[in-house]
């Protein structure tokens, strides 16, 4: 096991979690408003929720938030790649004098590729054995003693 997989994920869960709901709930409503676009609003409000759900299952312990995790820190790469295509193409997605979309991009992509890291080695309580199990919930130096 890696120590401290659990507290890095729940960082960056906090640190992503926070700027996609700052982006769901401040950015994409106004932008969008009532045209074409107004689906997106639901789906940036779902993909933020997304983020603190897994972040309450990674903080307790649970399998499925090392998943969500996982797939919320594989939607953010995704989105980040998005953002690097459609500004190599010149779509300017960021607005016309978005001078900081290519330092935003790249903070999205490495944030996400790190929570994919450290919520990945965050332990499978059921894929572990019965003393590897103990380790995880005792800690190494009790796991001699819960038997």
């Amino acid at each position: 096991m890696y120590r401290g997989s659990r507290l890095a994920a729940s960082f960056l869960l906090i640190l992503t979690g926070l700027a996609a709901s700052a982006a769901a709930l401040f950015v994409v409503p106004p932008a969008f408003g009532n045209g074409g676009g107004r689906w997106l609003v639901p789906v940036a409000i779902v993909f933020a929720i997304g983020h603190w759900a897994a972040l309450v299952g990674v903080a307790r312990g649970r399998d499925w938030g090392r998943n969500v995790a996982v797939f919320m820190a594989e939607l953010g790469g995704g989105l980040a790649i998005l953002g690097a295509v459609a500004l190599l193409t010149g779509a300017r997605p960021f607005g016309a004098d978005a001078a900081a979309g290519p330092g935003l991009v790249a903070w999205g992509a490495a944030v996400y590729a790190l929570l994919g890291v450290s919520a990945g080695r965050v332990p499978v309580l059921a894929r572990l054995g019965a003393h590897e199990r103990r380790r995880v919930v005792f800690g190494p130096s009790f796991a001699g003693l819960a038997r």
